[in-house]
């Protein structure tokens, strides 16, 4: 017999959920602020395209497995190769959080830790999206359109893409590194690629959430 599964939903939680909510929020933002813990650095460069072989596109001195690249075939002209982070800081005032055991501004320490990781979350997903911005604005001085971000490890791009798609971002080695997983660090870091062409269609950024595995259960969802 095949096995059931119940479909989830999402609720928003009541006012009494949502005043503590809110207000531990400010909490984590007031120490983003006061402690500087955001330290972003971003970085892309621009790539033409040689060759298209197969899933693979040929970057110049740099080849990288990218089947939703190449599908574009004959419409993407370019590659944009992008990373940005902010920084390593954050994570660790964190982890500081989760190993205290004292409240902290008035709140449990550990609750203030998932609030601070969420929004340094979405604080990433901001400088992503605003890279990707700067990525778009660049190819319209040159008569082209950007697809959508598509990162190592997405059904789109490969994970062993990694290491080339960071040494063609041009991001220093000093603001992110990359383990032999594939893995980044700071963790709260982002690689991706962009296909840039006068035919490349036009893609929403929220489309990396409905291709994204955890989508069901991330608070960050659009």
């Amino acid at each position: 017999m095949p096995a059931l599964h119940a479909a989830e939903t999402r609720c928003p939680p009541s006012p009494a959920v949502r005043a503590p909510l809110a207000r531990v929020k400010r909490q984590a933002q007031r120490l983003l602020r006061e402690e500087g813990l955001l330290e972003p650095v971003w970085a892309f460069r621009i790539h033409p395209v040689g060759a298209i072989r197969g899933d693979v596109l040929d970057l110049g001195d740099t080849a990288i497995r990218a089947p939703a690249l190449a599908a574009l075939f004959g419409q993407v002209s370019a590659v944009a190769a992008a990373a940005c982070t902010i920084g390593a800081q954050v994570e660790a005032r964190v982890a500081s959080l989760f190993a205290a055991r004292e409240r902290v501004s008035g709140e449990h320490a550990r609750v203030l830790a998932l609030a601070l990781d969420e929004l340094a979350g979405e604080r990433l997903f901001r400088l992503s999206d605003e890279l990707h911005a700067r990525i778009a604005r660049a190819a319209r001085s040159q008569g082209w359109h950007a697809g959508a971000p598509e990162s190592p490890g997405d059904p789109g791009v490969a994970l062993d893409a990694q290491a080339a798609v960071l040494a063609l971002s041009g991001i220093s080695t000093q603001s992110i590194l990359m383990n032999s997983s594939g893995m980044l660090w700071p963790l709260k870091s982002i690689s991706f690629v962009v296909a840039l062409g006068a035919a490349v269609p036009d893609r929403p950024l929220a489309s990396r959430c409905v291709r994204c595995g955890s989508r069901e259960r991330c608070s960050q969802r659009r």
